[in-house]
């Protein structure tokens, strides 16, 4: 499995909208999974296309006529329900480093999951069509990132957000159960952009810490250098019910995502406080694929 997704955060009009692709391996061939997600609203609308291809050394996707990003531009078609046209000119992205955002993970072969987060600042321009509405989605915030790997773990939270009181800080985590044949281990990592500083904490190099029951996202990573904190919760709203890829038996799980939940990040170095702030326009997300279905 190989997937991608966009979040677009518009503080201004308290509009998130969430578009993901995922290209799954069969032995009948490739198929993908589309799904656009809006709030307000609580719009969620998914598609399924055989026509699926990723480019394996580049950012570069297509599902068929639904979905497809090349060159910076996004474009989905989910008939009536919903589509978009968006132009993304990066402004900040994953800086040049030798490993992406799982660290070390990324250089251990055969593992169940790998996670990058690879852009969190774009100039957008473009629309989207969320039912009726038309949704203007030039000056949004716009994050990205890319995960790949058997399937998605057995057991996974998860969590993004721009829209604090700084238009230059941009937070993204993720944990989950990895495995390689039969081991297993809850690993975290959290990636934090903060004007021109990326910071990635990652296991073995910084102490990570994290965990959701659903309700509320903990974390907690230091390393040499950082202190991270984030806590997450999602206000006792519904969530999202979202479609999940189980690649080799072609069908999907259900992930739980808040489209619009509420963060508190802190940041410091050395003891000093760099950064603490809150957003009210986060995702915080969990979610789980059976062991059965996960590990054949």
């Amino acid at each position: 499995m190989e997937g991608y997704l966009w979040r677009f955060t518009d503080p201004p009009r308290r509009r998130v909208l969430v578009v993901a692709c995922g290209v799954n391996r069969h032995a009948d061939g490739p198929w993908g999974t589309v799904v656009l997600a809006a709030e307000p609203g609580g719009t969620v609308v998914s598609a399924t296309d055989d026509h699926a291809w990723s480019h394996p050394d580049r950012h570069q996707v297509r599902a068929g006529r639904t979905l497809r990003y090349e060159d910076g531009r996004l474009t989905a078609d989910l008939g009536r329900k919903a589509s978009l046209d968006v132009r993304l000119a990066a402004t900040r992205a994953w800086p040049r480093r030798a490993l992406h955002g799982s660290g070390v993970f990324s250089l251990v072969p055969g593992l169940n999951h790998y996670w990058h987060p690879y852009l969190f600042d774009a100039r957008v321009t473009g629309w989207a069509r969320v039912g009726a509405d038309v949704w203007d989605l030039s000056g949004c915030h716009v994050y990205a990132e890319k995960s790949w790997g058997r399937g998605f773990p057995t057991a996974w939270w998860w969590g993004q957000a721009h829209g604090f009181d700084r238009e230059d800080v941009c937070v993204a985590f993720a944990g989950g159960h990895l495995a390689l044949g039969p081991f297993e281990t809850a690993v975290n990592g959290v990636v934090v952009r903060l004007g021109s500083r990326v910071l990635r904490l990652v296991p073995p190099l910084a102490v990570v810490h994290g965990a959701s029951d659903g309700t509320g996202w903990h974390l907690r990573a230091r390393d040499a250098r950082y202190r991270v904190r984030v806590e997450g919760r999602g206000d006792g709203a519904r969530p999202l019910l979202l479609p999940v890829p189980v690649p080799r038996e072609r069908r999907h799980a259900r992930s739980r995502q808040h489209l619009t939940a509420r963060i508190r990040l802190t940041v410091s170095r050395g003891g000093h406080l760099l950064y603490r702030g809150e957003s009210a326009l986060a995702g915080l997300e969990t979610g789980g694929v059976p062991t059965s279905a996960a590990k054949r």
